[in-house]
């Protein structure tokens, strides 16, 4: 495109002059007929007047044919268009300038003919004008010529002195439009360049927000990939800590593996954390929608803080009102990930008196209930000030206990996860008093209870004995991964068997039946996606039953956990896993065995 600074013809100032030479060819037409029949010596004159009439319609069929097909055109030569277009109305004026003069010659009294003469040339140089504002230059022109030769031949053929009162108004009205037009072509060219400055920073902004993508994508990904392989030696601590703490210990070795056994929790949370929040902040946090038991959750979180609140010499109620629901619908995971940052919160902002659990309904209907979650304690309060940041990124409460400190994302998350999940959370707090967090959160219910019950029935039976009868192939590349997992489940009597590579996994499974089998993905020679893919097929072609196939990885995202699913993996641990993790794993195996049994 040409500076639009200097209101140069363009490619875009052609294209909207080519659109509009289109349509106004026939006023000519119409503005001759009116004035040749409403004169009586003009119609005197039928041949003139057809001649005429024929060559302004050839204009402006010839006119809308250009514009037809310089408009659909991909390329043009703009000089060329640019002569095209000054033809298109400086002909057509040419005409008109004659048989205006004609009409004068026949009709030299100044009478209504000569007004419907003028009104007509009025309207259509109006109109011109109008239609060239992309051009100044072409603009006079076609002024000059609509005005000027037929003033003068206004003044010299109409009877004086009427003839030149014609002219004079004839040549004012000309300066007038032309005035109007110069308004008009300066409007034109800054909205023009209004509108290419908008481009380009449409544009620039357009290449920013994908070059912001791409960055927060790259920034995913490096976080994603980071934190799978903090997982992974993370396993070896946790798992290595666990299995220590199963020995017979001293007093002071005791306590030395639980600060162990403390820290890594602390920095797996952190992990999570940061993980969450960069997932959170791209838009790809996906929420699970599964039945689960609530009262479940809720009660393993306070067994889980139990031990906490006792070292602290803290109290830990909880209280689960008759009227909720015990099944429910919807993300179990990050429900026990709120209720474990505000718990956690609680606790730690708190060295004397209680910290409260409530769970209530608020609403209930027979497929949806809102539930309410409250979470109370007696800690040292949160300024107002604070109350209005406490959900922002990064920020911390630090005046009270400077040496509790965190990331600061933990309520960051807490309400995204909470928005997320479509529900609300209220903060109240008094300086010395306390805090009261308050969520309220909407879950489907189950159609089917008794199928969920039935499945925690199945999950509550299982026998020391069966344990021993249980063969296990652990398909893992990493030897502290293969150490913890061999100890583990030796520690509940079952017999295994390690396979370093997804290859020696399938031969593994071809020469012996398996209970159950925990896969590892990422592997060398064949990671643990194909590897399940080809036990699949193994057991389609053999007619087997189908063998439990637990995935171990590192990777915590739902796409990966879909992945699993794909393939044919029927369960997911993530690394770093615990002893209870592992055996949980293996009892629902169990209770799926016993469902299909029955």
């Amino acid at each position: 495109m040409t500076d639009l600074s200097n209101r140069q013809i363009s490619r875009t100032s052609l294209n909207d002059l080519v659109s509009r030479i289109r349509f106004g060819g026939p006023f000519y037409v119409l503005g001759f007929l009116g004035t040749a029949l409403s004169s009586a010596p003009a119609r005197e004159s039928l041949d003139i007047i057809v001649i005429v009439t024929a060559i302004l319609i050839l204009f402006a069929g010839a006119r809308f044919i250009l514009g037809q097909r310089l408009t659909s055109a991909s390329k043009f030569n703009p000089r060329t268009v640019f002569w095209i277009v000054t033809l298109s109305y400086v002909g057509p004026a040419l005409v008109w300038f004659m048989a205006s003069t004609w009409v004068y010659s026949v009709n030299p009294t100044v009478d209504l003919v000569v007004m419907i003469n003028i009104m007509a040339t009025a309207g259509i140089g109006a109109g011109g004008v109008a239609a060239l504002s992309p051009s100044f230059p072409l603009m006079r022109i076609y002024c000059f010529m609509m005005s000027v030769p037929q003033a003068l031949a206004a003044g010299f053929l109409l009877e004086a002195p009427g003839g030149w009162v014609v002219a004079s108004f004839i040549v004012a009205f000309a300066i007038f439009i032309l005035a109007t037009g110069r308004q008009q072509n300066q409007s034109y060219w800054r909205a023009l360049s209004d509108n290419a400055k908008l481009s380009a920073q449409a544009k620039e902004l357009q290449l920013a927000k994908e070059e912001a993508e791409r960055a927060g994508q790259a920034k995913a990904n490096f976080l994603a990939a980071m934190t799978h392989e903090i997982r992974t030696p993370m396993n070896g601590v946790m798992g290595m800590t666990q299995l220590l703490a199963l020995t017979d210990l001293n007093k002071e070795q005791k306590q030395q593996v639980e600060v162990i056994d403390s820290a890594g929790h602390t920095l797996l949370h952190i992990i999570d954390n940061i993980l969450d929040y960069s997932k959170i902040n791209a838009g790809k946090l996906a929420l699970a929608n599964l039945e689960f038991n609530l009262h479940a959750v809720v009660e393993n979180l306070v067994m889980l803080f139990s031990v906490q609140t006792a070292d602290k010499g803290i109290g830990l109620e909880c209280v689960i009102e008759d009227d909720v629901p015990r099944w429910v619908e919807g993300d179990s995971y990050r429900l026990h990930q709120v209720l474990y940052n505000l718990v956690g919160n609680a606790i730690k902002f708190t060295d004397s008196g209680n910290v409260s659990i409530v769970l209530a309904c608020e609403q209930k209907d027979e497929e949806k209930a809102l539930i309410k979650l409250v979470v109370e304690d007696t800690g040292i309060g949160i300024k107002p000030d604070d109350q209005q940041q406490i959900f922002e990124v990064f920020h911390q409460v630090v005046q009270y206990s400077p040496t509790d400190r965190g990331t600061g994302l933990g309520l960051t998350i807490t309400q995204s996860l909470v928005d997320l999940m479509g529900g609300t959370i209220d903060l109240k707090s008094t300086v010395g008093i306390g805090s009261v967090f308050t969520v309220s959160l909407p879950f489907k219910l189950p159609s089917d209870t008794a199928r969920f019950k039935e499945r925690l029935e199945g999950r509550k039976t299982s026998s020391d004995d069966l344990w021993k009868e249980l063969r296990i192939l652990v398909v893992e590349d990493n030897k502290t991964n293969q150490l913890i997992c061999a100890q583990f489940l030796g520690k509940l009597g079952c017999l295994v068997d390690i396979a370093e590579t997804g290859k020696e996994a399938i031969n593994f499974f071809q020469n012996k039946s398996y209970s159950a089998i925990f896969m590892d993905i990422n592997m060398p020679e064949m990671d643990g996606f194909a590897a399940t893919a080809g036990i699949r097929q193994i057991e389609k072609q053999k007619g087997l039953i189908v063998t439990p196939i637990i995935a171990l990885t590192a990777h915590v995202e739902e796409e990966v956990r879909e992945q699993c699913r794909a393939v044919g993996m029927t369960d997911f641990l993530s690394k770093p896993f615990l002893f209870e993790d592992m055996k949980a794993a293996i009892d629902r195996v169990m209770a799926e065995d016993k469902k299909l049994a029955n």
